[in-house]
């Protein structure tokens, strides 16, 4: 080659590299370090949403958690009164699960009349450090077992029901069949059971009391939906109606 090109190369050389130079680098998103997997830069913004969410979770959840207790500290007095009501009222338990559809499928007759011995139902919840549900059956003197008080513990996640802990029941009779569920954690529809127990046996007991369904309408007697239909079976019933699902809000409200 001529010595005589030489320059004209050189500088077209220089000028492609310097327009290479020039050319600004490509920008890296925000957060992207060398040893990132490909396709995670751009999670920088939206893991930072959530870190910056947690604090407002947490709040959130103190306060629920607060409120939640708050309830239940107004709703007590009215759960004491209305437990203190059904215990003067005979068999009134027996009469609840023998009229349950599906509690039903599971007595005998042996089972309702042990139930008669039956006099309260409570149900107590533990949020922390896990959803706990303790239920405890209290029963006057009977044939069948020794046992004022048995309780069941539930562990309760979002699924299911899952059998913790029970009382020893102490038979004088081995011929019950209700109570399987208590005392083996493996009892097909133990979960079930304690679902019905908690979450409506326990929350509105008299919508099973004797099958008898309260008027659609309010009455011009009291002014309140049900109050006349249930008054007329037990004096004092009315507190009955007020713990009932629909009465609950209701009930805190005047409080």
């Amino acid at each position: 080659m001529s010595s005589r090109w030489l320059p004209a190369l050189c500088v077209q050389s220089l000028r492609g590299l310097l327009a290479r130079g020039a050319r600004p680098e490509a920008r890296r998103p925000t957060g992207c370090g060398e040893g990132q997997r490909q396709g995670s830069c751009g999670e920088g913004p939206a893991a930072q949403a959530v870190v910056e969410l947690e604090p407002v979770n947490a709040r959130a959840r103190k306060a629920f958690s607060q409120q939640r207790e708050k309830m239940e500290r107004r709703r007590k007095p009215h759960l004491d009164r209305r437990g203190a009501i059904i215990q003067s009222m005979p068999g009134f338990w027996a009469n609840v699960i023998a009229n349950h559809p599906q509690m039903s499928a599971l007595i005998t007759d042996q089972d309702e009349d042990m139930l008669s011995y039956m006099i309260n139902l409570e149900v107590k919840e533990a949020k922390h450090p896990v959803h706990l549900c303790q239920i405890m059956l209290f029963f006057r003197s009977n044939p069948y077992f020794q046992n004022k008080v048995i309780t069941k513990e539930y562990l309760v996640n979002v699924t299911e029901y899952r059998a913790s802990h029970s009382t020893p029941i102490q038979h004088n009779n081995s011929g019950l069949n209700f109570f399987n569920w208590f005392s083996d954690h493996n009892f097909a529809g133990s979960n079930r059971i304690a679902e019905i127990l908690c979450k409506d046996l326990w929350r509105n007991p008299l919508q099973y009391y004797r099958r008898m369904k309260p008027p659609e309408e309010e009455t011009e007697i009291s002014g309140e939906a049900y109050s006349w239909n249930w008054s007329c079976l037990i004096p004092g019933i009315r507190v009955l109606t007020h713990l009932s699902i629909q009465g609950a809000w209701r009930l805190i409200s005047e409080m």
